[in-house]
C-alpha cells in the first residue's frame, strides 16, 4: 500500500483540524513527540505531530511535524473526484480560502467541471466531477 506522507513546519495540527472541517478526514492515529521515550535522541518540540495517519477522500495520508521549510508542491497535487458539481464547487471554495486559485473552476472537453487549487498550506489540489475520461 503507497501512503503519502506530508511534512509540515509545525502545523500539522492545524492542518488536520482543516482536512476535518473541509473534508471529514478522519484520524486513525495521532502521535507527538511529547509521547517518544525521553532517551529516544529526538528534540523536536513536545507539541509536533510526530505521526499521525489520517484517512482524506477513502484515502490513508501520513501526516507530521518537523519540516524545516513551508510545504512546496510544485509537481504533485492530490487529485479528488467528486460525484456532482455541487460538491465540487463546495471543496474548490473552501480549499481556495486563504489559498490561491491555479486553474479556475470551469468545465473541460474531458470533464463537466473542474479547477485547481493551493490551500492554505501550500498542498496542491485538482477537483473535478466523477464523469471524467469516461
Amino acid at each position: 500500500m503507497l501512503i503519502p506522507m506530508i511534512h509540515f513546519p509545525g502545523n500539522c495540527d492545524e492542518a488536520i483540524a482543516y482536512y476535518k472541517e473541509i473534508a471529514g478526514a478522519e484520524v486513525r492515529t495521532i502521535e507527538y513527540f511529547r509521547d517518544a521515550p525521553s532517551d529516544s535522541g529526538l528534540d523536536l518540540p513536545p507539541n509536533f505531530v510526530m505521526y499521525s495517519e489520517v484517512l482524506l477522500f477513502g484515502t490513508p495520508i501520513s501526516m507530521t511535524d518537523g519540516a524545516e521549510q513551508p510545504i512546496t508542491c510544485d509537481n504533485f497535487q492530490f487529485a479528488v473526484t467528486l460525484d456532482s458539481a455541487e460538491e465540487v464547487t463546495a471543496l474548490f471554495h473552501k480549499l481556495a480560502e486563504s489559498g490561491q486559485v491555479i486553474e479556475a473552476l470551469e468545465p473541460q472537453f474531458w470533464v463537466a467541471l473542474t479547477g485547481a487549487v493551493k490551500d492554505r498550506f501550500g498542498l496542491n489540489w485538482n477537483v473535478f466531477t466523477s464523469d471524467a475520461l469516461k
